[in-house]
């Protein structure tokens, strides 16, 4: 991303202040709302992608010493893929 690279946490809070102000000028409370919502949405989704690629990324391998392991029968994780 290279448009955030450069900027300084002061400068993303002044470009954040202007995106909204400029969203949500001439709008209801409703409009904003539903906006606002939709946002927080998004985010919620690209933190999670980022997340589970960061969850992959890492070398994590299980173990083979059955000390290590509290109890066998009670093994709550769950693998997808």
């Amino acid at each position: 991303m290279t448009i955030f690279d450069n900027l300084t946490p002061e400068d993303a809070i002044v470009l954040t202040n202007a995106i909204v102000i400029a969203i949500s000028k001439d709008k209801t409370a409703d409009e904003i709302n539903v906006l606002g919502n939709f946002i927080t949405g998004v985010g919620c989704l690209l933190l999670t992608v980022a997340a589970q690629k960061q969850f992959i990324q890492t070398d994590v391998k299980p173990s083979n010493n059955n000390n290590d392991k509290k109890n066998d029968s009670n093994n709550d994780d769950i693998f997808v893929g």
